[in-house]
């Protein structure tokens, strides 16, 4: 990982020297391989962009307790991936689906009891 590269900004249209600000968990379907995407911010504008990404290493003990918490998201609380409206399942330069062309809904997206992991899935509610 380079702390300063010279990259391109979006916004201004320049090449720019980017700082390393943070690692950002990727969105994954299940089954994916974990990566954390590398974060930098143009020194200019400080307009974040993401540059390259790592491997994020899993314990067994996280991968069940995520497992768990998936199956139960599906079964009791009818999560399912559908097309995203907003890009129409294209999925290209979409911030709704991660450029995935799919987001995760669910039929009853309120917790079920105090110990309930659907909380970790469904951040802004039923869609």
């Amino acid at each position: 990982m380079k702390l300063d590269p010279v990259l391109m900004c979006a916004r201004c249209r320049a090449a720019t020297i980017h700082i390393f600000v943070e690692r950002r968990v990727r969105r994954r379907a299940p089954g994916e391989p974990a990566f954390v995407d590398l974060i930098y911010e143009c020194d200019v504008c400080s307009a974040p962009r993401t540059w390259g990404n790592e491997p994020r290493h899993e314990t067994a003990y996280g991968r069940r307790l995520s497992e768990a918490a998936l199956t139960h998201a599906i079964d009791v609380h009818g999560m399912r991936r559908e097309k995203c409206a907003a890009c129409r399942g294209i999925g290209f330069d979409c911030s709704e689906c991660g450029d995935d062309g799919q987001v995760w809904v669910f039929e009853d997206a309120e917790p079920c009891g105090p110990a309930c992991s659907v909380a970790a899935f469904a951040p802004a509610g039923n869609e």
